[in-house]
């Protein structure tokens, strides 16, 4: 806040004049504005504590991130790692990022202060200057002992001592605000740096979970997450009173393949009877791969009937195709006392025998 040089006008010495001057300093002695940037100047000091502990605070969100971020790097999120390091971590960074802001605002309005006080504090030193020279104007003109002369000389040095003690203070508050400035300047980049990084750590924790969370083969749910996910799907369906059929997938022939053409035979196999399923199932349904040739598909809203159409559809398309392959089914609907595994294990005993090895 850029404040008009006290040399540049003349301030007569009343507390009128002052208070015209400087709007938010309303001095009424010399004693009572001396205490009141004494208090401005306490409460300054407090902000600088609040300043401090906010910085204190930041930097122990960042170590927190730091060592989440290194606690997490050392585990394969494919491979067992736990995605609440990374989720930790990406919080942490948004709450130090988030706390430097509030810093920096802080700072800047501990600025403002200051720059607010040298002001009133050069006001005022013009003033006593200005006592001064009245004094020394009444020394030639006014009658008396010369104690009475004396003290008026007494009084004028002490008036441009305090003066100069207002100046230096002044001075010393806008090198400070500077200073707060130029740290809130500072905040705010490193702020901005936190924030980018704890973005990037939600990028790569989304991706790195993708990557858990996917049979690489296949592109369906890996078989862990799979299986909570229909827990999921099943809770779901009896919070909202819904059908839910899960149809236990087993591609046939796969071990043949693999024997007499290879596994990168098998493999293609596999690929295309996924893409066969996938395309005529619902872009909601989730497949899960739960061993080498064996799926599930889990069809909520879905009833028997409709699940047996779909897939009846499924195996007439896979057959027809240029690389024919072949699935059998098994079919078993949510019912009221099913757990997941229990629904699964029905839907494995509703597969053809010649399924079975």
């Amino acid at each position: 806040m850029a404040s008009p040089s006290p040399e540049d006008r003349h301030v007569d010495f009343t507390d009128e004049t002052i208070e015209g001057q400087y709007e938010g300093i309303t001095p009424v002695s010399e004693a009572s504005d001396d205490q009141k940037l004494a208090d401005r100047d306490q409460s300054l000091a407090e902000a600088d504590q609040t300043a401090s502990n906010s910085d204190q605070t930041a930097a122990g969100r960042e170590q927190a991130a730091a060592d989440s971020d290194q606690a997490a790097s050392d585990r394969d999120l494919a491979h067992g790692g736990d995605p609440e390091v990374h989720d930790s971590s990406r919080d942490a960074r948004e709450d130090s990022a988030q706390q430097r802001q509030y810093s920096a605002q802080g700072r800047v309005e501990t600025a403002d202060s200051r720059d607010e006080i040298a002001h009133a504090r050069d006001l005022t030193a013009l003033a006593r200057d200005q006592a001064a020279e009245l004094r020394d104007r009444e020394l030639t003109t006014r009658e008396g002992s010369a104690g009475k002369h004396a003290e008026i000389m007494l009084r004028a040095a002490e008036d441009r001592r305090s003066a100069a003690t207002d100046r230096a203070a002044a001075a010393e508050g806008r090198a400070r605000a500077a200073a707060d400035r130029a740290q809130a300047a500072r905040d705010r980049e490193l702020a901005t740096r936190t924030a980018l990084q704890a973005q990037a750590d939600r990028d790569e924790l989304l991706e790195q979970l993708a990557i858990a969370e996917t049979d690489g083969l296949t592109g369906t749910r890996a078989r862990a997450t799979g299986l909570e996910h229909i827990a999921s799907e099943i809770d779901r369906a009896r919070r909202t009173m819904a059908p839910l059929v899960v149809a236990y997938v087993d591609v046939v022939g796969l071990k043949a393949v693999n024997d007499s053409q290879g596994h990168a035979a098998g493999d293609a196999l596999l690929q295309r009877a996924v893409d066969g399923i996938r395309g005529h199932l619902r872009s909601y349904d989730l497949i899960v791969r739960i061993g080498g040739d064996e799926f599930l598909c889990v069809m909520s809203g879905a009833s028997i009937e409709d699940a047996e159409h779909r897939f009846s559809v499924i195996q007439a398309a896979l057959a027809a195709d240029s690389d024919p392959s072949e699935i059998k089914v098994g079919f078993a609907e949510l019912e009221a006392e099913d757990s997941a595994a229990e629904l699964i294990r029905r839907a494995d005993a509703e597969l053809p025998v010649s399924a079975r090895r």
